[in-house]
């Protein structure tokens, strides 16, 4: 196959399996959201959940921010961190009393912002902010799903459905919470419900920083899986194919190389671009480009494949960001150039000889349980 359709292949080649793996990696998830959904909760148990959830965010942040910081604010305009928590607390116990029609909670004045001469200490504003989680959330649980329909009244003199209170108090909850993680911020420490999700991501070991060695060796290794791949799906009695083989009308496959000349000539070039970078003395039953007329069988084919690979891996060792634009000993070309052009051109052949396994009925290990 001459240089420009291999070129074509190569070209599309890339991103179509790009797309068939992004395809794959999402029917499991599409598998997954296909399956029965689990049953809703009640209403009553929804609203309790998120009741819960920002009110206990709230009193983790309460119970674990520094107390010397507790009159801590970012302008000079704003409710202290103290100050914002109590805030908070005050509003909901002013509405869980509308709707409960009782008394709830503790005195702490008119209107919804408390005056810290009566909460002097952390302990007195966490234990405010619990006890306003611990009453809402009894109250959502004793009057059920027929209290979220009842109506109370509201601010602006208007009546609301209690459901609708509820979800008032738990928004204006989760704003001061976003204004207080700027608070913990702000003094370089992180909120308790960062830290939490943070130690339940599993822990990933530390990856040594890419080299330019890992950067090449791990092109290496991709295109040595693939034509190793190829290499061993075709059958030995095929090893001699040649598309010239076919007499298709009009083609122009004359004297191309047959698969195993393919495979041969592979190693030999990889032999031929990596040995200056090791050092490595090239084989002079190596010369004109298809590797030792003695390999006959599939098998030694394939050692001498491998073997190519290996020197690769051998190369990209040496490679470092000092001498990588360097020139090696007995050649003109550069040590990096020199890496990366073995790969370049191990592809070129992969996309022939992905043909040749085609024009045999066989499909390529890397097409294998897609669509093709």
């Amino acid at each position: 196959m001459n240089k420009r359709s291999c070129s074509h292949l190569c070209s599309w080649l890339a991103p179509v399996t790009l797309l068939v793996f992004s395809v794959l990696v999402a029917c499991p998830r599409l598998a997954a959201q296909a399956q029965s959904p689990q049953p809703a909760q009640s209403r009553t148990d929804e609203m309790l959940r998120m009741w819960n959830e920002i009110g206990n965010k709230l009193v983790a942040m309460a119970q674990d921010f520094p107390e010397d910081k507790y009159d801590f604010k970012v302008q000079k305009d704003e409710r202290t961190f103290a100050q914002n928590l109590l805030h908070a607390a005050a509003l909901d116990f002013v509405l869980i009393r509308r709707i409960s029609g009782s008394n709830l909670g503790p005195d702490f004045g008119e209107g919804d912002n408390p005056s810290r001469d009566a909460f002097k200490t952390k302990a007195d504003v966490v234990k405010f902010v619990q006890e306003a989680v611990a009453d809402g959330a009894k109250v959502i649980q004793q009057q059920g799903d027929a209290g979220l329909d009842n109506t109370t009244k509201f601010f602006g003199n208007r009546l609301a459905h209690n459901s609708y209170i509820w979800t008032f108090a738990i928004e204006h909850s989760a704003e001061h919470y976003g204004q207080l993680v700027v608070y913990y911020r702000a003094n370089n420490l992180i909120p308790p419900d960062s830290r939490r999700n943070q130690a339940q991501q599993p822990q990933q070991p530390q990856q040594p920083p890419p080299t330019v060695a890992s950067t090449v060796d791990r092109e290496i290794s991709a295109i040595e899986k693939q034509i190793v791949e190829v290499a061993e799906a075709m059958p030995e009695d095929k090893f001699n194919f040649s598309p010239e083989s076919l007499n298709i009308p009009g083609d122009n496959y004359k004297r191309v190389r047959t698969f195993a000349l393919q495979v041969k000539h592979v190693a030999a070039s990889n032999f031929a671009l990596w040995s200056p970078l090791t050092g490595d003395k090239f084989p002079e039953n190596f010369m004109g480009g298809n590797g030792p007329d003695d390999l006959k069988t599939k098998a030694d084919i394939i050692k001498f494949l491998k073997d190519s690979f290996a020197l690769g891996h051998k190369a990209a060792a040496t490679l470092t960001p000092q001498n990588m634009l360097q020139t090696p000993e007995h050649s003109k070309s550069l040590r990096l150039h020199l890496a990366t052009f073995a790969v370049a051109h191990a592809y070129d052949h992969y996309g022939q000889m992905v043909e040749y396994l085609r024009m045999n009925g066989i499909v390529p290990p890397a097409s294998r349980g897609q669509s093709n």
